[in-house]
């Protein structure tokens, strides 16, 4: 039997609804998350996104994560809380839209399971400094949602593995 079957299947299922809704769909400019948004914006703002690269980015990034680590339902229902309860306090006057809030939590939440540790942590660490040198690029987000993944996966790794890093 295929370990996390369910996961792998409801994140291919997403990831063909994504980019079926992102070519069948008119994105307008008010819709996403930003600064005073309603629920149904906050809510919605992750199955959104801003250009078909950026959709096919978010979904392969998501598919990889999903399919490469041990990434269970409870892990998946929780990236998306985290990102869509982002605190309004850091928002900027663009709208954020795209799944990269809960793939970052993603990130954060498998950090533990990689091989090579010190070079994933490098590498997460230049992706999410580079995306404050662009300012279409929701830093401040992914940064969040990377730490509160990290932390996720601190607090639930036993001590012993945590030793080993």
């Amino acid at each position: 039997m295929v370990r996390r079957a369910k996961e792998k299947t409801t994140v291919l299922v997403l990831t063909v609804l994504l980019i079926a809704f992102y070519l069948l769909a008119d994105v307008g400019k008010t819709i996403g998350l930003h600064a005073g948004c309603s629920w149904g914006c906050r809510l919605a703002y992750p199955f959104l996104h801003a250009s078909l690269l950026h959709v096919l980015g978010n979904c392969w990034c998501l598919l990889s994560l999903v399919f490469i680590y041990d990434v269970s339902w409870l892990s998946l229902l929780l990236a998306y809380v985290v990102a869509i309860t982002y605190p309004d306090a850091f928002l900027s006057s663009a709208n954020i839209v795209g799944l990269s809030g809960c793939v970052f939590f993603l990130f954060g939440r498998v950090a533990l399971q990689v091989q090579r540790k010190l070079y994933y942590q490098c590498c997460m660490l230049s992706f999410i400094g580079i995306g404050f040198l662009f300012t279409n690029v929701a830093g401040w987000l992914h940064l969040y949602c990377y730490a509160v993944g990290l932390v996720v996966a601190l607090l639930n790794t036993p001590f012993i593995e945590r030793r080993r890093l």
